[in-house]
């Protein structure tokens, strides 16, 4: 899971905090099943996302090249380790990925959900996201994320705002499970 935050400005902030996630389930895993799951050019991802060295398996990587000058390659072979590493979760166990606020996304974000999501191939997986419908005219990319709403793999379901009871009854019940 992530967040987009309005006044942060890191690159790709909308998966940001998927892939700090993710780092920490790897981190968690045995040394083994980390391995198994790394990507070829997981290095590549590293350098978009260098949480991801705090991973063994990640740190330990071979190096492929020793330097990837041309920003256009090491962008798609970073696209390309996501895909991979996801798909690789994904043939295991259920992956479930959720994005919150993505109305204060950046156009490095966008594009990286655009790759990781077409065919042939994208990882099986469940991708929330949610945003402010009053954003969306103002966004073009969640309009873009809208037009594609309805067709195969995707789908736009709208929830509006809760009533003062249902309020009430959500903190009520987060209270509860808290105590």
């Amino acid at each position: 899971e992530g967040r987009c935050y309005e006044r942060e400005s890191v690159p790709y902030k909308a998966l940001d905090g998927v892939v700090d996630s993710l780092t920490k389930y790897l981190h968690a895993l045995p040394d083994a099943k980390a391995e198994a799951l790394m990507p070829r050019e997981v290095l590549a991802l590293a350098r978009l996302f260098p949480v991801m060295l705090q991973v063994d398996a990640v740190f330990n990587a071979p190096q492929r090249e020793q330097e990837i000058p041309d920003p256009f390659s090491l962008r798609r072979k970073a696209f390309a380790a996501l895909r991979e590493l996801l798909g690789r979760i994904s043939d295991r166990q259920p992956l479930v990925l959720y994005i919150d606020d993505l109305q204060w996304s950046d156009a490095d974000s966008t594009s990286l959900l655009e790759d990781l999501l077409r065919p042939p191939d994208a990882p099986p997986l469940l991708l929330l996201l949610s945003f402010r419908s009053e954003d969306i005219e103002s966004k073009p990319f969640l309009q873009t994320l809208i037009n594609k709403a309805g067709t195969d793999g995707f789908r736009e379901v709208h929830i509006g705002a809760l009533s003062k009871g249902e309020s009430n009854q959500l903190v009520r019940d987060l209270l509860v499970t808290k105590v």
